[in-house]
């Protein structure tokens, strides 16, 4: 099969040949119909979120299901699936308090490069690669284990789904479940890429009664007026004090940083109003740190959330969000700005890195 692999960090990714052995008990073979090209694939190749390796990348794909293992209970051949890199077990601590994103039980097995038996079915000249979050979707098949395959309806296409499985799930997660939007809420989303337009998306879906997207690329506000932002701010060093303009002198009731920036993270405390929240959603890298004054923190009783991926069930976040991508509630197809093919993928991270760019997806035949 045709996969994109890294061997060390810095890179550079390669398109290669590689082999993929038929599906083991509990397990899966997807044909990819599509792939989301994310910030998170680009933060394991430069080593800011560190990977395993060798390994074939990617986390956000969706296809169909060509062959099973014995046990597999959950799918069936033919049916069309959105990978899910962080399923749940359904009964731990955290899930009993439907807290799923925080179940680790079945993603410390998934993420650890190989499958269930504790060998991979990936590999390059009889040694093995690694699987990336246990989904590896750069790829035109792959195996994956049962628990990382969700069901959609045949009417979402592959694409949609693909990015519905992080971006699109991570940014109205952070909206919905975090940032608790509700109809009389001023929002500010902290940079509109794929997961802060997504974000855009959720609040718009919430009812927000003003949205405001900042971002550094004046490209980025007709797609983000598109998906639901009421104010676009061409992002200076007077972004914070333009919003207080905007919101009555007070600040935000919620603003939900998208970009991982601990600068951004910090002075973006002083957008939210007294009594209002921060969600930071963008993930800095692990030895980046962001400090915040807590005497400000705590006169004006402000709150600092964090938000990981759905920020709930993920199955069912996917799931729902096919939905309403169904019944016209969710635009989340105009998030896409373009489409590549495999072999196309350096140049498809070069586009992403402009900052100009939504989503740009891998089509498979």
């Amino acid at each position: 099969m045709n996969a994109v692999t890294l061997d060390v960090v810095g890179g550079p990714v390669q398109v290669e040949e590689v082999d993929l052995e038929q599906p083991h008990e509990g397990e899966v073979l997807v044909k990819m119909g599509a792939s989301g090209v994310c910030h998170s694939d680009q933060h394991s190749i430069t080593g800011q979120h560190p990977a395993d390796l060798p390994c074939v990348v990617g986390h956000e794909g969706a296809g169909e299901v060509v062959a099973v293992g014995s046990g597999v209970s959950s799918v069936k051949v033919g049916d069309h699936v959105a990978l899910n890199w962080q399923p749940n077990c359904g009964n731990c601590f955290y899930c009993d308090r439907s807290e799923h994103a925080l179940c680790r039980e079945v993603t410390n097995r998934v993420w650890s490069g190989y499958m269930a038996d504790g060998t991979s079915r990936i590999s390059r000249d009889g040694k093995p690669l690694l699987h990336y979050s246990g989904v590896s979707t750069w790829a035109d098949h792959m195996v994956v284990d049962q628990a990382c395959c969700e069901v959609i309806p045949d009417e979402v296409p592959y694409e949609v789904a693909a990015i519905i499985g992080c971006a699109v799930a991570t940014g109205v997660g952070a909206a919905i479940y975090r940032g608790q939007v509700s109809p009389d809420h001023r929002v500010v989303v902290v940079g509109a890429g794929g997961v802060g337009l997504s974000a855009i998306m959720g609040a718009s879906m919430a009812g927000a009664k003003q949205i405001i997207a900042v971002d550094q690329a004046l490209e980025k506000e007709l797609m983000a007026r598109e998906l639901g932002a009421t104010d676009f701010i061409l992002s200076s060093d007077r972004d914070v004090e333009k919003v207080l303009e905007m919101t009555e002198g007070r600040g935000a009731d919620v603003v939900i940083e998208a970009i991982g920036v601990p600068r951004l993270q910090q002075i973006w405390l002083d957008g939210v109003r007294p009594g209002g929240n921060l969600v930071l959603v963008g993930v800095p890298s692990v030895e980046d740190d962001s400090t915040f004054g807590s005497a400000n923190l705590i006169r004006m009783q402000k709150t600092i959330t964090g938000s990981y991926f759905s920020a709930t069930d993920t199955g069912k976040a996917i799931r729902d969000l096919c939905e309403v991508y169904l019944e016209g509630l969710l635009p989340i197809d105009r998030l896409i700005s373009r489409r590549v093919r495999i072999n196309e993928i350096q140049e498809a991270l070069n586009w992403m890195l402009t900052g100009k760019e939504g989503r740009i997806v891998i089509t498979f035949d």
